[in-house]
């Protein structure tokens, strides 16, 4: 399902101009994916009467992930591409919906996007795909391309990037599904030149 993740309404309209100046027409009319990690609502709000889902259980997919000491802080190109990995990476024998996911990147995430993430868990059951790879006890492997369709230029405190992601999901009975491909455009921000890049909201397209 598409999650639009945004720290600010002008993030967002950044991101909206940038699919529709610099996307092909498939990047431009964002799909259901299933692929993305779960997002605050547009709205910022709770729906009355649903609980939100609980978080999963401690605990790291069995895959390698970016660790912040490897991934060099001053490029936004590393810091865009470890937070698509992390946050498409899931473990359905750990985790209880995308969310869990995208939460494990918080090191690389501006701390006012971290807040929202945290705020809105998900309210509504991940659907027959997760329960079709929980079935499996299935995790993820995720493959990234960078993209370099046109973009607003980098600031000395912004920065936009977009990557094409691949995720597969493999199940511990030697199952593999089939493979889902979603584009993330990230904005990146920081608050000065000498500080490091962090995550402050993606939008996925199909």
């Amino acid at each position: 399902m598409t999650r639009t993740l945004r720290r600010t309404a002008a993030a967002a309209a950044v991101l909206a101009a940038l699919t529709v100046a610099g996307c092909s027409s498939s990047h431009t009319t964002a799909k259901p994916t299933a692929a993305a990690p779960s997002a605050p609502s547009a709205s910022g709000t709770r729906v009355p009467g649903l609980e939100p889902i609980p978080p999963g259980h401690p605990g790291t997919p069995p895959v390698p992930l970016p660790a912040p000491a490897s991934v060099k802080g001053d490029d936004p190109e590393a810091v865009s591409q470890a937070v698509v990995t992390i946050q498409w990476t899931v473990d359905t024998s750990i985790d209880n919906s995308r969310h869990d996911a995208a939460l494990r990147a918080a090191p690389f995430l501006e701390p006012r996007y971290l807040a929202a993430l945290k705020a809105h868990p998900p309210v509504a059951a991940p659907g027959a795909e997760w329960a079709e790879w929980a079935g499996h006890r299935a995790y993820t492997k995720v493959e990234t391309r960078a993209l370099h369709d046109e973009r607003p230029e980098d600031s000395a405190t912004e920065a936009h990037r977009q990557w094409l992601v691949t995720t597969t999901p493999h199940g511990r009975d030697n199952w593999t599904g089939r493979p889902t491909t979603n584009t993330a455009f990230v904005t990146m921000t920081r608050e000065n030149a000498g500080a490091p890049w962090r995550v402050s909201g993606i939008t996925v397209s199909s």
